[in-house]
């Protein structure tokens, strides 16, 4: 005669601050590296479900899982079994059927709240487990049942793989919930300009289309190209040092015409252009002086 017992028992594990629920439930859901984070599976691949499957669990995800067991020390072996694995909103259920009748079903929760939400009411009786009374936090309920003399070693191997499970779990939601922040941060930076190495690149490149010139070089540019369309623009030689002196107290503009644009001149040079310009006006005034006429004489 087989005796068995069963073993029901929970554990809460609270999660960190930087965790998301949304990274948590994903991790859940994320069946390789759940199976990948245990320390005793080794190998696993995705199979059929056996004939044997109740009807709930035929059209689970199904998955035939190795690991590496201690028997003793200096005696070690492998075993190979199948589980079932059920995704629900915000949990994961599974069901593991091991050699020897050993069978284990759990289930993986994410409970709590977030900042910003309501806080969660607490079952009765489950004030032991040590819920958090803020924020989020990992459930793990397992319900196993068992050979009566192989309850104690396959708990104690249980609970140590899962307490490593359980960190590592909790590491790497924590270092996925960081990447998406840091992604999202660069994505905002990128949209809005703010990026060190694309704002950089786009202002160099912006930068190199704009010519800077003096409000001083901008008018003598257009007075040598002889525009007359504009009504205030006077001639060379009305117009005054006081003037000239006016216009060069404002700070430079940037101007956006490439082909036309004059480059940037220093005083010395504006000083002669403007000699230039005014001497090149007297010559250009002293030519249009026509000669008065002689008066016309009535008969």
């Amino acid at each position: 005669m087989v005796l068995w017992k069963r073993s029901i028992y929970s554990v809460v594990t609270p999660l960190p601050p930087t965790v998301s629920r949304e990274t948590a439930v994903a991790m859940l859901h994320s069946h390789s590296e759940m199976i990948e984070l245990n320390p005793l599976v080794i190998r696993h691949e995705k199979c059929k479900p056996p004939s044997t499957a109740p009807a709930d669990e035929f059209h689970a995800i199904w998955y035939e899982l190795t690991d590496r067991i201690t028997y003793l020390p200096g005696l070690k072996g492998q075993v190979s079994y199948k589980a079932c694995f059920h995704d629900l909103p915000r949990a994961l259920q599974t069901h593991v059927y091991a050699p020897a009748g050993l069978e284990i079903k759990e289930k993986w929760s994410i409970g709590g709240n977030e900042p910003g939400e309501e806080r969660e009411v607490i079952e009765l009786g489950h004030g032991h487990l040590g819920i958090p009374r803020e924020g989020l936090y990992l459930r793990e309920d397992i319900d196993m049942s068992c050979n009566i003399f192989l309850t104690s070693f396959v708990k104690k191997t249980l609970n140590k793989a899962h307490n490593v499970l359980v960190q590592r779990l909790v590491v790497k939601a924590d270092l996925a919930d960081d990447k998406k922040v840091r992604d999202n941060y660069r994505r905002g930076s990128v949209l809005t300009g703010t990026s060190t190495a694309s704002g950089l690149t786009t202002g160099t490149s912006a930068a190199s289309n704009l010519t800077v010139t003096s409000p001083r070089t901008s008018l003598m540019h257009s007075r040598s190209r002889g525009s007359m369309a504009d009504p205030e623009i006077r001639s060379p030689s009305s117009m005054s040092d006081h003037s000239f002196a006016e216009s060069t107290t404002s700070a430079p503009t940037i101007r956006g015409d490439n082909a036309g644009s004059q480059p940037l001149q220093s005083i010395a040079e504006l000083e002669a252009n403007e000699k230039l310009c005014d001497a090149r006006g007297a010559v250009f005034s002293s030519q249009l002086q026509l000669p008065l006429a002689s008066p016309v004489e009535m008969p």
